[in-house]
Formats: C-alpha cells, structure tokens, sequence
C-alpha cells in the first residue's frame, strides 16, 4: 500500500529501502502459493480470503483488523474497545503478540475476546 505512487513519495527515504525490499521479496511469494478460500459471510460462496466484495452477492464484506481478510460468520469477533471486526483466532493470536488493538491502539486482553453471537451487526445490507 505504501509504494503504491499516491503514497510513494510521502514515505521517509531512510525506511523506503526497507520497505521495497520487502514488498519484492513478497511479491515473489505471491506467485507461487495459491490464496487460501473462506465463505462469504453474506451467502456462503467460497471466495479468496483477501476479496473484500463478493463476486456472487456483490455485497462488501467487512475486513479484519487483525490480518485484512474478510471476516467469516463462523470465526468472528471485535475489538472490546473500538468495535472493528476481527477474526476470532486471527485477533487471539495478534494480541498474545501485539497486547494493542490494530485499529485503535488501545490495551486489550486477549480474554477480553469473544465469537460474536450475532453476527448480522457487522454485515451491514446489501449494497
């Protein structure tokens, strides 16, 4: 996202180096491991985990906080302190790591998280 040209010249040089070394060395990666799937949570096509509006509904799917993938209905949560979606396990591990929230920066607990019951809240209608 950094190096894309709207944002290009507004990084540091001193951390710009570093950054296209590793978008290089992920692009490569890319290639050639094939994208993992995940349903949509709107009407249950499975769709690459970073597609964030479904090609079958065409509804836009929340993303997490925690990793930039859609969420699923079976593995969310949000965060105690701002409410952004989040994957259930991929928050868990995130904050085991991090102690802070991605999106708000604040403290939270891991303990702290739980799988939403309802998750229609973050699934807003059709668009």
């Amino acid at each position: 996202m950094l190096m894309r040209p709207e944002y290009r010249n507004k990084v540091d040089p001193k951390y710009k180096k570093k950054i296209e070394q590793i978008v290089r060395k992920s692009g490569g990666k890319a290639e050639d491991e094939e994208e993992m799937t995940s349903p949509c949570p709107y009407c249950q096509f499975e769709l690459t985990e970073s597609e964030l509006v479904c090609p079958s509904c065409r509804n836009n799917i929340p993303y997490c906080i925690a990793t930039g993938r859609h969420v699923v209905r079976t593995n969310m949560t949000s965060c105690p302190r701002c409410d952004f979606p989040a994957l259930y396990s991929e928050m868990q591990r995130f904050l085991e790591a991090e102690a802070a929230c991605p999106m708000c920066s604040e403290k939270v607990n891991p303990d702290d998280l739980g799988v939403v019951k309802n998750p229609d809240k973050y699934l807003p209608g059709p668009t």
